[in-house]
């Protein structure tokens, strides 16, 4: 609960006010039609939710003007066929410490400022 107070929504580009589509997952090969599948989108009281490749998922994140902590997200289904891609996909996002954002783009990076995760804003 200490780290919620750590952070707090908005700023000066609010990624809360968007749908993002994943466009890369560092580490995880995958194709575009795959990962246009993929989505995140936060919402009121620190919650997130998304679209996994099998299935959606959801749990809670806070961030301010360059930082992201996501705490454990949680899904339905426990294996598909793109389970490697699954795990992945909200782990990279729960390992993310700090994002940029340009234009239309965000990406998430780690706490050694390697890439986790890209996205683009859902048309």
């Amino acid at each position: 609960m200490i780290v919620f107070g750590l952070f707090s929504c908005g700023g000066p580009t609010d990624i809360g006010k968007y749908e993002w589509s994943v466009r890369e997952i560092n580490g995880a090969p995958a194709t575009q039609e795959q990962l246009a599948k993929l989505s995140l989108k936060f919402e009121a009281e620190s919650k997130v939710t998304g679209q996994a490749p099998c299935d959606e998922f959801r749990g809670k994140a806070v961030y301010n003007k360059d930082k992201v902590k996501f705490t454990t997200l949680y899904t339905d289904q426990n294996s598909c066929d793109q389970g490697a891609l699954q795990s992945a996909y909200l782990s990279s996002l729960e390992n993310s410490a700090t994002y940029t954002t340009t234009a239309n783009r965000m990406v998430f990076f780690d706490k050694d400022g390697n890439i986790t995760v890209e996205f683009e804003q859902k048309k």
